[in-house]
């Protein structure tokens, strides 16, 4: 304690508890009236969503659903059986390395061509095993060849990128190229 001061005092004010019971008072009459109104009925409005179901909008719900299989959940099945969106799919795959590609390897862009083949060629193996499936037996036999053919040239040209060599690389890109040109034109 300091010097000329008197013993500590305590204060309560007394407005502290009459605040409290003004607000439980309030509190109640508010909800004495919100349940005072009375009950009406409201139109309700019905809603059809079978359109929206059907172009994938409740998907997020089949991918919780264990009673479906595996592919089914992951829209693997789905995927393979609209033909049309895969064939166009395969189109701008081809697109992409025809066109984007060659651009990356000649600025010496190493990673980022890379990457773009390894996402290229991941949607080309399913959607080729997609399209291949659904031809008669002879013919799928071929493009499961040419497939595999296609494959071998990729990993080649991608072990070309992880070297960063840019002449065996344009050299493989050409190869790639029309290895995945006898893919499509097996696949009709």
């Amino acid at each position: 304690m300091y010097a000329g001061a008197g013993p500590a005092k305590v204060v309560r004010p007394a407005a502290l508890e009459g605040r409290r019971a003004v607000l439980g008072s309030l509190l109640a009459g508010v909800a004495a009236l919100s349940l005072a109104g009375t009950p009406r009925a409201q139109a309700v409005e019905l809603e059809d969503y079978r359109k929206a179901r059907e172009t994938g909008f409740d998907l997020i719900y089949e991918a919780r659903d264990l009673n479906l299989t595996q592919a089914e959940r992951d829209g693997l099945t789905q995927a393979r059986t609209d033909l049309g969106a895969t064939r166009k799919r395969l189109q701008q795959s081809e697109k992409s390395i025809d066109k984007d590609l060659e651009q990356w390897i000649r600025k010496n862009y190493w990673t980022e061509a890379r990457e773009q083949l390894r996402r290229q060629v991941g949607t080309l193996r399913f959607d080729v095993r997609a399209v291949a499936e659904s031809l008669p037996k002879a013919e799928k036999k071929e493009a499961f060849a040419a497939g595999k053919q296609f494959l071998k040239q990729t990993e080649a040209l991608d072990l070309a990128l992880r070297k960063k060599d840019e002449t065996k690389a344009l050299g493989l890109l050409d190869s790639t190229k029309s290895a995945l040109d006898t893919v499509l034109a097996k696949l009709g």
